[in-house]
Parts: structure tokens; sequence; C-alpha cells
């Protein structure tokens, strides 16, 4: 077995907790040598001052792009209003009217996972709100978390490939 505090497994946990161990060792020495506490608060605040400085120098995003910015919250505007507009329903019944089935992947969803886990039930919109799509029973389907999140915003995307099997024959 190898030590965990060294890096030579090359493991993401064990490096972290080697790189937690070595800074703290630093952190030991610097205090008994110097006798006080290294000072990382100082950092904060000198980038919060930069970000003030570069903040006056050029100016946020709005006020140089005034026409954009207008184009921006009216479309913001739009889409929440669609939003706001579109059906009621509880997402248990889409869930229940697809049968616990993705969408995207056509694997089957687990109704005893509950959110973040990755493979737990979500609502997706077949054609996204941000692309003009609307909050009805008949834009939506179930699909598991992590498949929603891979789709994101795009439109007409044919079903991922489910994970291949490894059998050969």
């Amino acid at each position: 077995m190898l030590n965990p505090k060294r890096k030579q497994c090359g493991e993401p946990d064990c490096k972290r907790a080697f790189d937690a161990d070595r800074a703290k060792d630093w952190h030991r020495n610097y205090t008994a040598t110097t006798g006080k506490r290294y000072a990382t608060d100082r950092y904060r605040e000198q980038a919060v001052e930069y970000d003030k400085r570069r903040r006056e120098q050029q100016g946020h995003w709005r006020k140089q792009y005034p026409e954009a910015a207008a184009l921006a919250d009216a479309r913001r505007r739009m889409l929440k209003q669609q939003a706001n507009q579109g059906e009621r329903f509880a997402p248990r019944d889409v869930y229940e009217r697809d049968g616990w089935t993705c969408g995207l992947c056509r694997l089957p969803v687990d109704p005893g996972l509950a959110w973040p886990h990755p493979m737990s039930a979500s609502v997706d919109h077949i054609l996204p709100l941000s692309q003009g799509g609307t909050h009805a029973l008949t834009n939506v389907q179930c699909a598991h978390l992590s498949c929603n999140s891979r789709k994101r915003d795009r439109v007409g995307l044919d079903r991922p490939e489910a994970p291949a099997d490894n059998a050969e024959g």
C-alpha cells in the first residue's frame, strides 16, 4: 500500500492530502520563526482595491455598450414574462407521464434519488426557455440531472449515446 501523503500514487486525493500537510507545515514553521501568523488578508484587500481601480478606469460594460445592455435587458424581461405565463404543473406529473425514463439517454430514472445526485430526476425543456421555448407540458420531459446539465441550453441534439457495454461479440 502506498503512503497517502506522498505523490507517488498520483491519485487526486493523495495529492490533495500531501499538499494540505505541506501547507500546514509551512504555516507552522512561519509562525515559529516570525512569532506571528502569515497574513493572507492583506492580499484580499489588495485584490479588492485593484478591482475598484480597474472598474473606475474601464467602467462597466453596460456604460461602454448601452445599446447591448438595453437589448440584454429587454430579452431577459421577455424570457421572464414568457416563463411566468407558462402552464403550472408538478414535476412529478412529468416524471410519471414519461414513465421515469430519461428523455435524453433513454435510461431509467430512479425515483428514490434526490437532488443533487447526478442521476436524480429533473425537468428538461426540450426547446429551452432561452431559445424561445415555453414552460408547458408539451415542451418538457423527464431527464437525469447530469443529462440535463450536459445538454445545457442547446436545441435539436440527437440523444447522446447511452453508456456502451464493454461486452464483445
